[in-house]
């Protein structure tokens, strides 16, 4: 099925320019919250965390087994960015043939059909095929509906344009007339909302061997259950807020272990998707609490991004970055071991970015790679983890050369011609059959590349302690 990525890169870390934890020497602010979801009458969805950032210009109300909601702005930019998005028919009607353009509704569809929700959205085909009814309503309170098994998911245009003149939003394609609706203003699924009320999920804690399984009814009865407002801001500065209800993280952990600034935990997610918190990260209650959120607006998550997610959420409104909020949380592990923080530093002309562990573990973890590399000092085969250089670089344009650098100055310079698309050659963060984060010879990452790599660049050479990249023009 056809994923659409509006608005973020699919499969692209967070680690690139502009997402970074910490303060960039330039860069735009992050656009403003989006509004909160329209309720349409007699349902019960709302839109999950992940729903479209509010836009500009005119609005369609969407209804299915979530709510949302499409923006002019919106519309455009996707028209604009995204590849494939944009379509044109030229349609006859009342004898006159006209260039149509605009998106497939089924790329509308895609936004309301799902439980999960949020970017990027997958068209649910079967569902269309199988059958369903779909109400389109006008300003005017003129509505139409049809049922999808009757008219290919091809053949339906959310019109933008015609013969080059943009228009008020509207329904054409090889459909019923009646279904023809100008100045549209709702698009409703006859889709069910999912009810998530109760469901047999489990969250687990894993504390220093000791294990304690919840379903969510247990976690809401417990008397560190709270509600509040709180957000995130993804890497494209995409803000989103709403009220959260979950149980504080530190109380429930301190159930089972001391936590202290030194404590480490590793959040596990139910995709296998994993993220290292510290203690003193988690212990930063200024502006908020951290919560383990299985509701937002009143409403049960659904399984994406939900059932449980991590937010911070207080009187003051905490936003924290997209990357620190893990989603579809299954479990919760700690060893004990302290939290070690790094920092990764990349210098763009006059941009500096400095990247912390967890951003770097995101990006891994988004875009593994697995390389085999040769250690000829040692004559070892060794495996690594980490990211392709190419990809952790990839939004930069222009540059001709990288300079990876050692903490004790040491460093390569490798022609950006030969990293390009060059997936055997990584930054890695972990190392051996068990994904072990470097040993202190190698801490934080090392640039190493694959023994059987098709082009290994140029005076390569491995890097220890890699602490700064700078791209050269």
């Amino acid at each position: 099925m056809k994923k659409l990525k509006y608005l973020i890169l699919a499969g692209l870390l967070l680690i690139t320019m502009g997402c970074a934890t910490g303060t960039a020497e330039t860069g735009a602010a992050p656009e403003a919250a989006p509004g909160a979801a329209v309720e349409a009458e007699n349902t019960e969805a709302d839109a999950v965390t992940s729903a479209t950032p509010a836009g500009e210009g005119w609005m369609v109300t969407l209804t299915g087994v979530r709510n949302d909601e499409l923006w002019e702005s919106n519309l455009i930019s996707w028209m604009q960015d995204e590849e494939d998005v944009a379509v044109e028919m030229s349609l006859e009607k009342k004898g006159e043939t006209n260039l149509y353009k605009g998106i497939l509704l089924k790329d509308v569809v895609a936004m309301v059909d799902d439980p999960s929700g949020g970017m990027p959205y997958e068209f649910q085909e079967a569902l269309w095929q199988e059958g369903y009814d779909i109400t389109l309503t006008a300003a005017d309170g003129y509505s139409a509906s049809f049922n999808t098994a009757d008219v290919s998911a091809d053949d339906v245009l959310f019109v933008s344009s015609i013969d080059g003149e943009a228009v008020s939003p509207r329904i054409a394609g090889n459909l019923t007339g009646k279904a023809w609706v100008r100045d549209l203003e709702s698009i409703e699924l006859s889709l069910a909302p999912v009810d998530l009320a109760q469901n047999s999920f489990e969250f687990t804690l894993d504390i220093n061997g000791t294990t304690a399984n919840y379903t969510i009814a247990e976690l809401e009865a417990m008397d560190i259950y709270v509600e509040d407002r709180g957000g995130f801001t993804n890497s494209h500065g995409n803000s989103t807020e709403g009220i959260y209800g979950g149980v504080k993280l530190i109380p429930l952990l301190e159930q089972y272990m001391e936590f202290t600034p030194a404590s480490a935990i590793k959040v596990i997610a139910m995709d296998g998707y994993e993220m290292n918190y510290g203690g003193d990260m988690l212990l930063d209650q200024n502006d908020g609490d951290w919560i383990l959120a299985f509701k937002e607006n009143g409403e049960y998550m659904p399984e994406d991004p939900g059932y449980i997610r991590l937010v911070k959420v207080g009187p003051q409104n905490p936003n924290i970055t997209g990357h620190a909020s893990a989603r579809m949380i299954k479990k919760i592990v700690t060893e004990g071991e302290p939290f070690v923080d790094f920092w990764l530093t990349i210098v763009q002309k006059d941009l500096t970015e400095v990247f912390d562990r967890q951003t770097m573990q995101s990006g891994v973890v988004t875009n593994k790679n697995r390389v085999t590399y040769y250690n000829r000092k040692e004559d070892l085969d060794i495996e690594y983890l980490g990211i392709s250089l190419w990809r952790l670089l990839e939004r930069p344009t222009g540059y001709k050369a990288v300079e990876i650098s050692a903490a004790d100055g040491f460093s390569v310079t490798l022609d950006n011609a030969q990293l390009e698309g060059n997936d055997d050659v990584i930054i890695a963060m972990y190392t051996g059959q068990d994904d072990s984060l470097l040993n202190d010879q190698e801490w934080p990452l090392r640039l190493v590349w694959d023994k059987d790599a098709e082009l290994v660049p140029d005076g390569i050479k491995a890097v220890r302690n890699v602490e700064k990249i700078t791209l050269i023009y």
